[in-house]
């Protein structure tokens, strides 16, 4: 009688590549964390010889889209947009996204995209930003602050954009997720590790005799709720709970009042948004880690740094140092000296790349004793009253409801897995959080935050099939 020859069990595909790419990301970031603690070299060469390698690597996968949209979400969410003069790290976004839309061009991948409104708010933002770009030129306003405020607001607009013709699937969609939360964990690994090695692109926290290299993360918050929103389904909690703790130590040492509302606001969101026992589950989870980890903190001393971090704010004038004085009351500042500008021009506003004076004093690095003529503002709703015109903002504010109806509505989506509602809420509480950092920071449409918002709100709005097309992520 003949034997059956015994048959090996078959390797699935999708796992072989989450191994392959795990090892690689472990392995990068092994020998990043190496190199840096050694000091071959600067961290700084080490982030452009990696920037270099994903543009080459962009080329060779220009027809496979899906590989150069989370290239260049990758690059948007590293360390190097934080120290690169940012026209040239404006450029090499553009050059990621642009094989990104070439390779989408070449396999037809827009062709359903328009009859599924994918280009409506995208198209929306880039007609205003062009027609605020013309008149503030006319106006005068300096060319280049124009062309970078267009930037931005094309920078979200295109990556939206891509992120709705490309992601389609419940794969696509977590692939995408994980992919963004594990950049941010990673980013947040290579931060810490070059604050500790006193890396000069860092800036630090010079407050009562405190000197500290701050690890300040504008993506952090993210990673931090959608991780949180995900505990209760995942199978291997400690890891999560690993992720969370990266996280954690990076906001505290952000030293960032900002950050730590972001953080605070998206995850009090997300117990909204999530009930029963989910919510009952992460109060206990709270409760545990104040009882334990809270005593621990401030027996180490850094409990006192950051509460006085927090009441800095009410202290502000109290401080011996006029420099102190000038820097906390900059956004005070802000409102008093621009307002009156909105009040000018309530329509149409300044036009992009408007400016306004301000005392040298009250900016960073900026000339003692003099007014300069200044462009940044923290606070995205004054920025856009400032620049668009009240009639902007109010369109603005109406779509950020929008978006927050339609996101809502995807999280009753009863065919999706508990995975992939789980990282669905959990983006949508991170888009809540930033919306109001852009109080103090205008994350949503500044770079190089813009891009990565931009992805986010287009995913967690679009329709997901249950199964991927034969085409998969290309």
């Amino acid at each position: 009688m003949a034997t059956v020859p015994h048959q090996l069990p078959e390797i699935d595909t999708k796992d072989y590549k989450v191994f392959v790419t795990s090892l690689c990301v472990i392995v990068f970031v092994a020998l990043a964390l190496l190199v840096q603690l050694n000091n071959v070299a600067e961290p700084t060469t080490i982030y452009l010889v990696f920037v270099g390698a994903m543009v080459l690597s962009s080329l060779a996968c220009i027809l496979q889209p899906f590989v150069n949209l989370t290239l260049a979400l990758v690059y948007l969410i590293g360390p190097v947009p934080s120290f690169l003069d940012v026209r040239y790290s404006a450029a090499i976004t553009a050059v990621l996204i642009g094989n990104c839309f070439i390779g989408c061009v070449l396999i037809g991948r827009f062709k359903h995209s328009f009859a599924r409104h994918s280009l409506r708010i995208p198209a929306m933002l880039c007609l205003v930003a062009a027609f605020s770009a013309v008149y503030g030129l006319a106006r005068g306003n300096q060319a280049a602050f124009v062309l970078g405020d267009l930037y931005q607001v094309l920078e979200f607009s295109a990556i939206f954009f891509l992120a709705r013709s490309l992601i389609q699937s419940e794969q696509q969609f977590r692939t995408l997720a994980n992919t963004i939360v594990g950049a941010i964990i990673i980013a947040s690994v290579l931060q810490m590790a070059d604050a500790l090695r006193g890396a000069t692109y860092l800036p630090h926290l010079n407050q009562q005799g405190i000197d500290v290299a701050r690890t300040i993360n504008m993506n952090a918050p993210i990673a931090f709720v959608t991780l949180l929103a995900t505990l209760g389904v995942a199978k291997y909690k400690k890891w999560i709970l690993a992720g969370m703790g990266i996280l954690s130590v990076n906001l505290v040492w952000s030293f960032t009042r900002g950050l730590w509302l972001a953080a605070f606001a998206s995850s009090v969101f997300l117990l909204i948004l999530q009930g029963g026992k989910f919510r009952r589950a992460i109060l206990k989870c709270v409760l545990a880690f104040c009882l334990l980890a809270v005593p621990s903190f401030f027996a180490s001393g850094l409990g006192s740094i950051v509460t006085e971090r927090i009441g800095y704010s009410s202290q502000q004038f109290d401080s011996a140092s006029e420099e102190d004085q000038n820097m906390s009351g900059r956004r005070l500042l802000e409102y008093i000296l621009v307002l009156p500008h909105v009040a000018e021009h309530p329509i149409a506003g300044n036009g992009l790349g408007a400016t306004f004076l301000i005392a040298g004093n009250a900016v960073l690095e900026g000339p003692k004793g003099e007014q300069i003529d200044f462009h940044y503002i923290h606070n995205l709703y004054l920025l856009i009253a400032f620049r668009l015109g009240i009639p902007a903002l109010l369109v603005l504010l109406t779509l950020v409801w929008k978006y927050f109806r339609e996101s809502t509505k995807r999280l009753k989506d009863l065919s999706l897995s508990p995975d992939t509602s789980a990282l669905l809420v959990g983006l949508v509480a991170a888009i809540f959080g930033e919306v109001v950092l852009s109080v103090t920071s205008p994350t949503l449409l500044n770079h190089p935050t813009a891009g990565l918002l931009g992805c986010i709100m287009a995913i967690t709005t679009t329709g997901l099939r249950a199964k991927p097309q034969a085409s998969g992520l290309n």
